[in-house]
This record gives C-alpha cells, structure tokens and sequence, in this order.
C-alpha cells in the first residue's frame, strides 16, 4: 500500500514538473502577441460583444454628462412645446389655436402627455438641467435595449458594431442638447421590437406551453407602438414589419392578428382621449388634421435627404408620387422575396398557399411548424424585418430633418452588418452617414451621400441572404 502511495504520489509531481515545463515563458514577443490578440477579439471577435456592452454603458453614461456639463445647451423646440403645453394647461384643446415660437401644435397626445411632465420637472425652461438628464437617462436606457436587441438575435454582431452605436456626433447632441420629442417614440418604438423578439424567443423554446405567453408578449409590442405613434407619428413605418412578425406570431392567424392590433388602438385612443373623445367635434377634427397630417409640406431650406434635387422637384406632387412608389415597391420586394420565402421563411408553404389560407381559413392556426418563427434564427428575422420596414420608409421620406436620425440610427449598424459587406466597406459607409448628418447646412453632396448610403443598406439587406439554411433542414437536425 505505502509502495502504491509513494507511485501516485511521483506520478503526480511528474505531472506538476511536466505542466510547468509546458507553460509558455513569459517574455515581451508572447506579451505583444497576447495583447494583439486581445485587441483583435475586442474588434471581431462575436464572443467579445457582450462582454464590452456594460463597461461601454457606463462610458457612455460619463460621456454624456461631461456634455452637458461642457457643451452649452442649444435652444430650438423645446421653449416652444413648453408654450404649447401651457395653452393646453390653461384648457385650449383647439389644435388650431395652440401655438409656440416655431409653430403651431403638430404631434399626437402622447407628446402632451410627456412633456407636461416635463415642464412639471423642469419647472417650464427654469431648470433645463433636469430635462437633460432626463434625457440622458432616455438615450442610455435606449441604448441598453438595443444592446439585449442586438444580443438575442444571435447573428454573432462584431464588437466593433457595437461600437458604432456610440459614435454618432448628432445623436447626442438630439438627446441632451436639444431635448427632441423624436427621442420618446424611438425608446417606445425600440420596446415594441424587443417585446417581439422576446415573444419570439419564448414561442421558439416551447412553441406549445408558450403560445399564450408569446401572445401577451405580442399584444404588449402592439401597446409600445401605440404609445410611440403617440408622441409622434414616424413610428407608423413600423406598422408593416409589425404586421408579419405579429401574422407569424399568431400562427397566421388573422383572428388573433385583428385582437392585437385593436388593442394597440385600444390603447392609441386612451392615449389621445383628451382629444378624440372630447364632446366638441372640431377639437376632435382639428386633432386629426394636426397631429396626422400627411400632406405637411417641409421647408426645402431644412431638408437633410434631398438637397441634391432642385427646390421645384422637391417640392412638387410628382415627387411626392414618386416616393410613396418606391415605398410601397420596396416594401413589397421584401415581402414577396424575403419574408414570404418559402425556402427560408415559411418552411416550404407557398405564396399561393398563404393567401389561400389567410381568405379561407382566417380564423384558424395554418402555420407550418417549419416556419423560421419556430427556428434559432426567429429573433434576427423579427429585428431585421422591423428594421428595415422602417428604414425604408425614412429613405422614401420627403424630408429628413437633423433630428430624424434618432428614428433609425440604433438600428443602422445592425442593418448595415446584415448586408455582409466586408468590414471595411462597412466602416466607409458608416463614416460617410455620420459625415453626411454632420454637415450644416446640408449640401447637395451630404444630401446626396446619405441617400446613398441609405439605398446601399436596404438593397444589402434585400439581395443578401441572411437564412441561407433552410429551416426544414435546422429542424431535421435538431
């Protein structure tokens, strides 16, 4: 027994010599090749992205207080919504009739709802400080819903696009300095597609015992982009995107789709009550026609998209025409050669076969259970297509104001991974979007970059092929 002791126990220092010869010697040349690596990993390496996002929000937290307390703020609307406010403090309901420095009232009742608040915490333009830092809050909560967005689609985003979402000089200063009513919709508008993609999770874990719950979760998408169409009606780009992801959902079933969007109205309504529901009909008009108002003509001076184009063609119904086309086309393209695919998306149903059973079985469950909504690659399917539904309607704008950039920004480096251009390509384009919003006043070469960059991104995202494996396959190895 003692002769096997002692065996073990030289077997075991042989082991201990053995290893610590093994180990690598500690010298200058392994040190560099070892912070290379490290470096590298911190730029491509997908394994690195979720380690860097909480170090890169508390950055960004240090970052935008130093910009308020070092960069003046910048006075443009925000005087005027506290003017708009008052007179509707005061009871005057007639759209017509509220006004402030820059105009009159344009936004829905989710806006009056917000920033009464504001001017509560803000004590009107007494105490802007508190309104930045509210704001500050707004625009890292936005980007922390981003970062889970970006996690849970499990495309292995770069760190380096991570980065990419911290960088925009314009951002910025739309959050903490100027205070925009634009930041609210994109925060309810960002909650929305988390709330689908975490629906889409649990339907893809458990596609039985989750049905109801995937369905709540559904149903409280509906509710965010109610209240973001509430302060501000841009979010209504998202509404196409909305209504696939919320058909597969609901196993295509329009029954159940029709429950979830009237609840959204449901909750539209209750935001805009005051309004709508008021015993005057021409408050009630003069809301509509206010706070919707689809064919608002933009000042030429102030557009950040088409400066490249003439005032004249800028401003005509032909144009006007001309960009609705190209929204409805596009938006069909992608319906028709994306999210309908049968070899993708669908799990082999036919387009016919859709339409089929969406007229004569609309009340029933026709989903295949191939579909790419019960598959690994669900949640990147429901951000990209609520994505690109609404940067397709921000390319076709009329006008882009500077403001505007926060509708789509934190989804643009996601959007333009997709594409599967190589890095670099990425980089240029990314860069030339930044420079493009930069430039003040806009020129006919920014208007022009932009347009371009914008065009490249939604044409990457519709001729590349993100779900190349078929879903019938996945399911058969799974």
């Amino acid at each position: 027994m003692e002769d096997n002791a002692e065996n073990k126990s030289s077997q075991v220092t042989d082991v201990d010599v053995k290893a610590k010869k093994e180990l690598p010697k500690l010298t200058p040349l392994s040190l560099a090749k070892d912070a290379c690596y490290v470096v590298k990993s911190l730029i491509v390496n997908p394994d690195f992205s979720g380690r860097i996002m909480f170090p890169l929000l508390i950055a960004e937290s240090i970052g935008l207080e130093a910009i308020i307390l070092n960069v003046p703020y910048t006075e443009i609307d925000f005087s005027t919504y506290m003017q708009q406010i008052s007179l509707i403090e005061k009871g005057e309901l007639h759209y017509e009739k509220i006004s402030g420095d820059t105009g009159p009232i344009v936004y829905p009742g989710g806006y009056v709802w917000i920033y009464s608040w504001l001017k509560t915490f803000t004590g009107g333009m007494e105490h802007i400080r508190v309104g930045q830092e509210i704001f500050r809050f707004l625009y890292l909560l936005t980007t922390l819903i981003t970062f889970i967005c970006y996690l849970m689609t499990n495309t292995k985003v770069k760190p380096y696009i991570i980065y990419l979402l911290l960088l925009s000089k314009r951002l910025h200063s739309i959050y903490v300095l100027r205070l925009f009513n634009d930041c609210f919709t994109t925060f309810f508008s960002t909650c929305a597609i988390l709330s689908l993609i975490v629906a889409t999770r649990l339907k893809t874990r458990n596609p039985n015992a989750a049905s109801k719950m995937s369905f709540v979760m559904c149903l409280l998408s509906s509710d965010f982009l109610a209240l973001a169409i509430s302060v501000k009606m841009n979010a209504l780009l998202y509404i196409p995107g909305f209504l696939v992801i919320s058909y597969y959902l609901c196993n295509e079933n329009l029954l159940k789709v029709l429950f979830v969007c009237l609840f959204g109205l449901f909750i539209f309504i209750g935001m805009n009550a005051t309004f709508l529901l008021n015993s005057d009909p021409e408050v009630r008009k003069q809301f509509i026609s206010g706070a919707f108002n689809f064919s608002r003509q933009f000042l030429y001076k102030w557009t950040v998209n088409w400066k490249f184009l003439s005032e004249e063609i800028f401003s005509s119904r032909q144009f006007q025409n001309i960009l609705l086309a190209c929204h409805v086309g596009l938006l069909l393209a992608f319906l028709f050669y994306k999210w309908l695919d049968p070899k993708t998306v669908t799990g082999g149903k036919s387009k016919s076969k859709m339409l089929k059973d969406g007229i004569l079985k609309p009340f029933q469950d026709t989903i295949s259970r191939n579909n790419i909504i019960f598959s690994s690659r669900s949640t990147a399917f429901v951000f990209d297509v609520m994505a690109i539904s609404n940067l397709i309607g921000v390319l076709c704008s009329r006008s882009l104001h500077y403001q505007f950039l926060s509708w789509y920004f934190f989804s643009l480096p996601y959007l333009l991974f997709r594409t599967g251009l190589p890095d670099i390509i990425i980089l240029a384009l990314f860069i030339i979007h930044e420079l493009s919003w930069d430039t003040y006043p806009s020129t006919p070469l920014s208007s022009g970059a932009l347009v371009t960059v914008l065009v490249l991104v939604v044409l990457g995202n519709l001729f590349h092929n993100q779900y190349k494996r078929k879903v019938s396959n996945e399911k058969k190895q799974q």
